[in-house]
């Protein structure tokens, strides 16, 4: 059974309270129509009355009392917890990328919760244990963060579109052993050095996954990287091996494990749904 909503529940208790649906509707910014529908659904979903409407207004049953005092406070915290999270002085929070992980992919995120939140400051940080939250895979996670996983991902082999080998869909491992490889250190397992290239040895050593790429493009070398950095780029192609596991990898968000830093984390990790969508979900908690 999915949960009620808490617009419908808000506008029972301010009926509740009030005795007619427009005084509701007005407390509420929202039609009398929307108030009197929402309540109707409400009974039906419940299979009983809670309103008897007459043009004194309205007289509420039993039940309906019973309902209003059981939910009423959770209903007035709920409605309030946004302004609660947000509402203090101007919060900076600090965020960590990884150097194998796109800025680019995240920004969208910190875009929307921070248009949803305008005291909301992002800064970022080199260090990754300086920061309240971090954007990188599961065997990256700096100490003392809790990680909430959003991808799973298949790593591909990268070359230029304009190398000759970019015109086929898969390679043998044979076909590497005359590419020169970019290095990627810093991302654990990802360069694969166990495929090799044989005499050509390494073109290039990156220091982050966005400078990888040029190199890519430039057809310094070859590297291995994740499906989702070829998605706005036509001038890499991603080749998969045959017969051959290139490595998969989880990205997503990772937290100090406070409890601001945790609401923070989930409502980025989570960016299609509303605060109250997680909190019924029980993926937020609420902050007293």
């Amino acid at each position: 059974m999915t949960m009620i909503d808490l617009n419908t529940l808000r506008y029972f208790t301010s009926a509740y309270e009030t005795g007619t649906f427009s005084h509701a509707a007005r407390l509420n910014g929202v039609s009398q129509p929307t108030v009197s529908a929402a309540i109707q659904k409400l009974e039906d979903r419940l299979g009983t009355l809670l309103f008897t409407r007459s043009r004194a207004g309205l007289r509420p049953s039993p039940f309906a009392g019973r309902l209003y005092h059981d939910v009423v406070d959770h209903v007035t915290h709920l409605a309030s917890l946004q302004t609660r999270l947000f509402s203090e002085t101007p919060q900076s929070i600090r965020v960590y990328c990884a150097p194998d992980m796109m800025v680019r992919r995240l920004a969208p995120r910190l875009s929307s919760l921070r248009r949803g939140f305008a005291d909301l400051q992002f800064t970022f940080t080199d260090e990754a244990q300086e920061s309240d939250l971090a954007y990188v895979s599961d065997q990256c996670v700096p100490k003392a963060h809790a990680f909430l996983p959003i991808k799973e991902e298949r790593f591909y082999l990268a070359v230029a579109r304009s190398h000759p080998i970019a015109k086929v869909r898969t390679v043998q491992i044979e076909d590497l052993r005359n590419l020169p490889l970019i290095q990627r250190p810093y991302c654990p397992n990802a360069d694969r050095l166990e495929l090799g290239t044989g005499g050509s040895g390494f073109g290039a050593l990156a220091t982050n996954d966005s400078q990888l790429l040029d190199l890519v493009s430039a057809d310094l070398g070859v590297a291995f990287v994740p499906a989702s950095h070829a998605e706005s780029r036509d001038d890499i192609a991603l080749l998969s091996l045959e017969g051959v596991d290139a490595g998969m990898r989880v990205t997503g968000i990772s937290h100090r494990k406070s409890v601001r830093a945790k609401e923070i984390a989930q409502l980025l990790a989570n960016p299609g749904s509303s605060v109250e969508a997680l909190l019924a979900d029980g993926i937020l908690t609420a902050i007293r």
